[in-house]
């Protein structure tokens, strides 16, 4: 063979090479490559070190329609472990704690004193100091004009639509919920539709949640609403879910809370933790009186292989919900086994006594082929 032929044989087979290898490599990449882009919202949460703290987001005094005086809220809380409390009296600021001497209770309550409709045999306010107590102290109220919703981080209240109260609370850098909203998608189907919460979700970013739980389960068709806005939103836009008290009168005391996965019991976490969804929701029929809850230890997300775990103990059932439907059973979920899954799946987790502890929304995107 010439020399001028082998130099070409040689780059020839070089190049052959090169293409070869080139082309396993793609291959090999495009097989390790995740084919599912799951949004998980406990992403951040470190489970071995993160603590968890008891949170209640939906609760009144006597300077509302509440049965009780705001130290005597405070303590039952305290009794029972909680570390994050919010007072959302109806357009009324209950904040600070260490000002409650100063506060006046509304009419309706000395009203119901005199009627012996409240848990107090006074009316009379005592300052409580949350530090002291190792509470994180929310300042929030219910803006009650329009839907309920619950206001929190800002001193923003009596507006009348809830355009205006959204816009107020915005200009305050304040966070919102929508609160128990099965009671309005009962009541006026007509104005209360889907297309009617996601418009003001896209509107404004600051609202953070919906109740899916209240006062025990007064509203079950809170659910049915909020897998609808999933469905709508999802995994654009993320929207929590959350369980409160909706405290009234001790009979509703303790029943519901969440669960607040932070490095540290702080505002500023407690805030985060409320923006990006670093908690769980619990409704426990029977209050703490209950069985032993279900706990959740860690949850792990497998991109590559498409998989949702969770290592949870204490539990009778798990079922994974997309779409408003039961898709799967078990506490792993796989997304390439499963059908039906549209823009989110969320786990509910069942224990004795009924109780329910439930994730927040995985937004689940398929990677492009």
């Amino acid at each position: 063979m010439k020399t001028n032929e082998m130099i070409l044989f040689s780059f020839s087979l070089r190049s052959i090479l090169k293409m070869t290898f080139t082309l396993l490599a793609v291959i090999i990449l495009a097989g390790c490559q995740p084919r599912w882009n799951i949004d998980n919202p406990y992403a951040e949460v470190d489970w071995s070190s993160h603590g968890r703290y008891k949170a209640n987001f939906h609760t009144h005094t006597t300077r509302s329609d509440g049965r009780m005086n705001p130290q005597t809220v405070v303590d039952k809380y305290h009794e029972l472990g909680y570390q994050i409390l919010a007072i959302t009296d109806h357009n009324e600021v209950t904040y600070p704690w260490t000002g409650f001497e100063e506060m006046e209770a509304s009419t309706g309550s000395y009203q119901r004193l005199e009627n012996g409709q409240l848990e107090e045999t006074e009316i009379r306010y005592l300052n409580r100091n949350p530090n002291d107590m190792g509470i994180i102290a929310i300042e929030s109220n219910e803006l009650s004009r329009h839907h309920h919703m619950g206001s929190y981080f800002n001193d923003h209240n009596g507006t009348v639509t809830e355009e205006e109260s959204l816009d107020a609370t915005a200009a305050k850098n304040g966070l919102v919920m929508f609160n128990h909203p099965g009671r309005y998608t009962s009541s006026n189907q007509e104005k209360y539709t889907t297309g009617w919460y996601t418009n003001l979700l896209e509107r404004y970013s600051h609202i953070i949640g919906v109740e899916i739980y209240n006062q025990g389960d007064r509203y079950p068709n809170d659910r049915v609403l909020y897998d609808d806005i999933l469905s709508h939103m999802m995994p654009s836009r993320k929207v929590w879910a959350y369980s409160n008290d909706d405290m009234h009168h001790s009979s509703t005391l303790g029943r519901n809370w969440n669960v607040m996965i932070l490095p540290e019991l702080s505002e500023d976490w407690v805030r985060k933790g409320m923006e990006e969804g670093r908690s769980y929701f619990v409704y426990s029929p029977g209050g703490h009186k209950a069985n032993q809850l279900p706990e959740i230890h860690q949850i792990s997300v497998d991109h590559r292989k498409g998989t949702i775990g969770l290592n949870v103990t204490g539990f009778d059932s798990i079922r994974w919900i997309s779409a408003g439907k039961i898709i799967h059973r078990g506490p792993e979920l796989s997304l390439d086994e499963q059908a039906g899954i549209e823009n989110y799946v969320r786990a509910e987790i069942f224990g004795p006594g009924n109780t329910v502890t439930g994730t927040q929304p995985f937004g689940i995107r398929q990677s492009a082929k």
